[in-house]
């Protein structure tokens, strides 16, 4: 599996992730599903195309595709291994399937699910390791794992079993920055991420400074970014970065509404908190022209809400957090 038609084909496709042309790169990951129609790969990578994207703007109109992709990729593997003939290339990718689907469990609401199928990818990536143990794309997974972990259970470190792994998690990471073959640019991209919440800004800024350098208009970076800057007091910092988010979003092909509502709320709370009340009041009374999208989304709905909330701290002429 480890070849140049393989290499070409994935790197491809990264670069089209990363470009936000999320079709084009599922298309290209599909070439690696034609390839190897019985291993995890090809659909792993469809699957966390499909993640990212919908992560990035908010755009959950791709459930059926996503569940699609990475059920295959979970079933190639579980296929694979009561055979008995799983790579360390298939075990890095089924873990990573499952790892997936745990965050989109914790993300609608099932913790628990989340965190048994976060140490079943985790288990399956140690055996990657046990198996090849040059395989340094697998550090971003186990990385992840082990700083999210930590993070969501958080009131359960005192117990032995758990503990604070958030630095082991983050080092896995840089690891996986110096030697992955495939996973750099992931890697740095979950570093941001981790950075902003673990409030380590000044190393947050630095990463995103470097990467905008490659990615100038990139979503992820854009939310983060003007998060940093909103938890920093850097209210017109964060007031022109989500300026540029929201001409990102709108602008893309796959805009959708509650991505353009969590941004204005987010640009709101910013100009409340530079005490500009009237933009404010502006950006409030567009989000209340999203009404008619929130009895089918429920962030639209909460957004909404808080919005309502914020026009009403604007009524009392109270400013706070």
């Amino acid at each position: 599996m480890d070849s140049p038609e393989v290499d070409s084909i994935i790197f491809r496709g990264l670069t089209l992730v990363y470009a936000d042309s999320t079709l084009a790169a599922v298309d290209q990951f599909k070439k690696l599903i034609d390839l190897f129609p019985d291993k995890p790969i090809g659909y792993f990578y469809a699957s966390a195309t499909l993640q990212t994207m919908m992560d990035d703007y908010r755009n959950y109109t791709y459930p059926d595709e996503f569940n699609r992709y990475l059920n295959q990729a979970i079933k190639a593997g579980e296929d694979g291994k009561k055979k008995g003939n799983l790579t360390a290339f298939d075990y890095l990718y089924f873990g990573g399937a499952i790892g997936f689907r745990g965050i989109h469990e914790a993300l609608t609401g099932d913790w628990v699910g989340g965190f048994v199928d976060g140490l079943k990818g985790r288990n399956h990536l140690v055996k990657a390791l046990e198996i090849d143990s040059t395989l340094y794309d697998v550090y971003y997974g186990l990385g992840a794992y082990h700083f999210w972990r930590s993070l969501k259970s958080k009131s359960f470190w005192w117990l032995p079993f758990i503990g604070d792994n958030r630095q082991k998690g983050i080092d896995m990471i840089k690891l996986a920055i110096e030697k992955s073959k495939y996973a750099k640019q992931d890697a740095k991209l979950a570093l941001v991420r981790i950075w902003v919440e673990n409030k380590d800004y000044d190393k947050a800024f630095k990463m995103i400074d470097d990467l905008f350098k490659i990615y100038p208009n990139k979503p992820y970076l854009l939310w983060f970014y003007g998060r940093a800057q909103f938890e920093t007091n850097n209210d017109s910092g964060a007031i022109q970065t989500y300026q540029n988010l929201l001409g990102a979003l709108v602008a893309s092909p796959y805009y959708n509404p509650a991505g353009e509502v969590e941004c204005r709320y987010d640009l709101a709370q910013a100009y409340y908190c530079k005490g500009d009340f009237q933009n404010c009041s502006a950006q409030i009374d567009t989000i209340f022209t999203f009404k008619k999208y929130s009895d089918k989304d429920k962030s639209i709905k909460d957004f909404i809400h808080q919005a309502g909330d914020l026009k009403n701290k604007i009524k009392k002429g109270s400013k706070g957090g």
